[in-house]
């Protein structure tokens, strides 16, 4: 089996990354895989030579975007099954065997391709309330925690719940007909900020494809007090939207009617501004909702418009 864990340049999350996977990888008799989004110019010999003594093994893709990094790395995985998290995530004791589990039983269902596990956000000591009940409400991510047994992801509705990035893992087979999607997923020329792993998971359930959900293989992501700023989660709001559209796009979905796109924003604009004197309590945190509602109806009507805005390289 492979970790397969992508990052833009050297840093100390990912070291700790890193240096937390090494001992899971060893014991699952697996190889921990480090694809960096640069060329190799970019990184300073004596970083190279740390991460290189942290990983298995580097591999290098210049052109900008996550989905580049982890197609490359994917095509560079030696596993059967390849497990992936986030480069500033801390797997937790177990995490790897629990996520494997599933997956490498001889005795699993030939559909069950896929596993995804909770993801435990850990917030700076001076986050604002309306940021922490915005985390508890499961409206801004990374946390994911959606069951609290094992069970399979259900397939139903338009959008069904799938394994995040942060923390998931897929039988070899899945890659051999399927690619991260590289107009979506972080990226520092389209802006984007995610989307890769959602449309991934989404196709395989409409493949009639199983992902099982493994409440013991947990993965800490801790948050940048950077994040926490209204204007990072309004921003991110705004992308969410977008990143809807290039789904379902993507999926072959139809996408809105602009013209109710735009009276959708109108009607929130109003509601906002009725409000607009009020500053505390409940009408605070009500101006702040609709906020977010408008940034992703605003993502979503310039994706449909102006899509040329968030194409990255192919």
């Amino acid at each position: 089996m492979t970790v397969l864990v992508t990052a833009c340049c050297d840093s100390a999350p990912l070291r700790r990354c890193l240096e937390t996977l090494r001992a899971q990888v060893a014991a699952a008799g697996g190889e921990l895989l480090l694809a960096l989004n640069a060329a190799p110019a970019a990184l300073a010999p004596d970083a190279r030579a740390s991460l290189a003594a942290l990983a298995d093994r580097l591999v290098f893709e210049p052109c900008v975007g996550k989905s580049h990094a982890l197609n490359a790395g994917v095509a560079a995985a030696r596993g059967d099954v390849i497990a992936f998290t986030d480069d500033d995530a801390i797997p937790q004791p177990g995490w790897l065997a629990a996520l494997l589990a599933p997956l490498r039983d001889p005795a699993r269902p030939a559909d069950l391709v896929g596993a995804g596990g909770p993801v435990v956000v850990e917030l700076p000591e001076r986050t604002p309330e309306w940021y922490r009940a915005l985390v508890r409400n499961a409206k801004i991510g990374p946390r994911h925690e959606p069951f609290t047994h094992a069970c399979d992801y259900p397939a139903g509705g338009d959008a069904p719940l799938v394994p995040i990035g942060a923390n998931c893992a897929y039988r070899r087979e899945v890659f051999e007909r399927h690619r991260y999607d590289t107009c979506l997923g972080p990226n520092r020329a389209t802006g984007l900020r995610g989307g890769e792993d959602t449309l991934l998971g989404r196709r395989l359930l409409r493949e009639g494809a199983r992902l099982r959900y493994c409440p013991d293989a947990r993965v800490v992501h801790p948050i940048d007090a950077a994040r926490t700023t209204y204007a990072y989660v309004r921003h991110g709001a705004y992308l969410q939207g977008v990143q809807n559209v290039l789904i379902a796009r993507a999926l072959g979905d139809p996408v809105e009617d602009p013209a109710r796109l735009r009276h959708r924003l109108a009607k929130l604009r109003r509601r906002r501004l009725a409000i607009w004197l009020s500053l505390a309590g409940v009408e605070g945190a009500r101006r702040r909702e609709l906020a977010l509602k408008q940034a992703i109806q605003r993502g979503r009507l310039d994706a449909i418009e102006r899509p040329e805005r968030f194409r990255g390289a192919e």
